[in-house]
């Protein structure tokens, strides 16, 4: 799918204003000239300048092709298929991670994910085992994020 410039630079100039409206309402309970509301703002007027550029060059350019185009990928059900299956998996991961615990529902989705982007089961497995262990290593024990454990709790490490 191809989207012309003019509504990208509209889509990332509602999301400035989005990032903006929310950041001006954090808190300050330093009373610091630049409270936590200083950083998103001047990010969100960043975004906001660089949609704004990329609306006015999208603009200039509607007389050169439609402001929506299908790619051929976007007309395969398999493809539209596998592009549902991303959400379907965070949804997942949100509705089973308490109860089944990182380390189980990590390698479950990445099993799924990679056998659906064509690996075969065996490097699959071995692929998501792996990938599962070292991100749990990255965000417990490197960063200190708490990830949930399930029934793993009483080996917990």
């Amino acid at each position: 799918m191809k989207f012309n410039d003019l509504f990208a630079g509209l889509v990332f100039l509602g999301l400035a204003a989005l990032v903006a409206t929310a950041s001006w309402h954090l808190p300050n309970p330093s009373q610091q000239p630049l409270g936590p509301s200083a950083f998103p703002l001047i990010l969100s007027g960043l975004l906001a300048l660089c949609a704004a550029i990329l609306g006015v060059n999208g603009a200039r350019a509607v007389d050169r092709g439609p402001m929506l185009a299908l790619a051929d990928w976007a007309r395969s059900p398999a493809a539209l298929m596998k592009l549902a299956l991303v959400p379907a998996v965070v949804l997942f991961y949100l509705w089973f991670s308490e109860v089944l615990g990182f380390l189980i529902t990590a390698p479950l989705i990445l099993v799924v994910l990679f056998m659906a982007g064509g690996v075969r089961p065996g490097p699959a497995l071995a692929l998501s085992l792996l990938a599962a262990l070292a991100m749990h290593s990255i965000f417990y024990l490197g960063l200190g994020v708490q990830l949930p454990w399930g029934p793993l709790e009483p080996i917990r490490w």
